[in-house]
């Protein structure tokens, strides 16, 4: 009678307690590439494992990775040993660090998903990207949820953007003399167009949305100039002495617009980061 009594509880808890759906389960990830761990993130999965943790939250800095999540060192040369260690059940990487699959693939099964395709990255391929790691770790639902919420506060920066705003100038110091210089396949460029900018820059650029110039090759063109730190040490020291680039910056009719990091190859969580960003900082310069 005990037993028949005790089986009962149990089949009554059982029957009790919701079962949970294929959306709801997480699997134990770790990712290698920013752009995958700032996407997971956003899609409330804590990865039990990411590279170079602290570079990450000083470069991305947004969503922040937690502190429990286990730092494995260098993106290139993560620590195999504590890799093995955490027991991943998938692991996230780019083509960038393909020939860590034969060593990673002993570990767990290893994902490799890429934003940065040859052609132009657009909006639509944010999403996409999105999509399809959400679908690998059962979050297509949060996915949806994440694009739709974008959209929105896009829409709502688009009615804060000053009217008449010139094309934006986009770049990013490598030293005192040299620039990446942002246009076609760039994030910066996508959450521009989001919220109605143009770019200014119509010269070539890298599968990587930029073209490494001399600051020389700025002169002439018309635009709203925006720095995004960090700046290299002494950069801004030297701009502010420096003839030319303060020729350049009094040419385009506007004062230079710094912005704080934002990870250049990131994706949607990076681009609505931007977007707020720069809409403050334009506002700013109009008040």
């Amino acid at each position: 009678m005990k037993r028949t009594f005790s089986y009962l509880l149990i089949l009554l808890a059982t029957l009790t307690t919701p079962f949970a759906s294929a959306q709801e389960q997480e699997i134990k990830v770790v990712a290698i590439d920013w752009t995958q761990i700032e996407t997971l993130l956003a899609l409330g999965i804590q990865p039990i494992g990411a590279a170079q943790v602290a570079d990450y939250n000083a470069w991305v800095k947004s969503p922040t990775i937690p502190a429990s999540t286990a730092d494995l060192g260098l993106r290139t040369q993560p620590n195999l040993e504590r890799l093995s260690e955490l027991k991943p059940e998938r692991i996230f990487i780019s083509p960038m660090f393909q020939s860590l699959v034969p060593q990673l693939s002993r570990i767990a099964p290893v994902t490799s998903i890429t934003l940065h395709k040859k052609g132009n990255v657009s909006w639509q391929t944010l999403k996409t990207y999105t999509r399809t790691i959400a679908k690998d770790t059962n979050k297509e639902d949060a996915a949806e949820a994440l694009i739709q919420s974008a959209q929105s506060k896009l829409a709502e920066l688009t009615a804060q953007v000053p009217a008449n705003t010139a094309p934006l100038l986009m770049v990013q110091f490598m030293d005192a003399r040299h620039v990446r210089v942002f246009g076609n396949n760039s994030m910066y460029k996508i959450a521009a167009n989001q919220i109605s900018l143009k770019n200014a820059w119509q010269g070539n650029t890298n599968s990587w949305g930029f073209s490494l110039v001399g600051i020389d090759k700025l002169l002439g063109i018309k635009g709203q100039i925006v720095v995004i730190e960090p700046l290299p040490a002494g950069v801004m020291h030297n701009l502010q002495q420096d003839a030319f680039w303060q020729y350049l910056i009094t040419q385009t009719g506007h004062p230079m617009l710094t912005i704080p990091p934002v990870w250049s190859f990131g994706a949607i969580p990076s681009t609505v980061r931007f977007a707020t960003l720069l809409t403050a900082a334009l506002n700013k310069e109009v008040k």
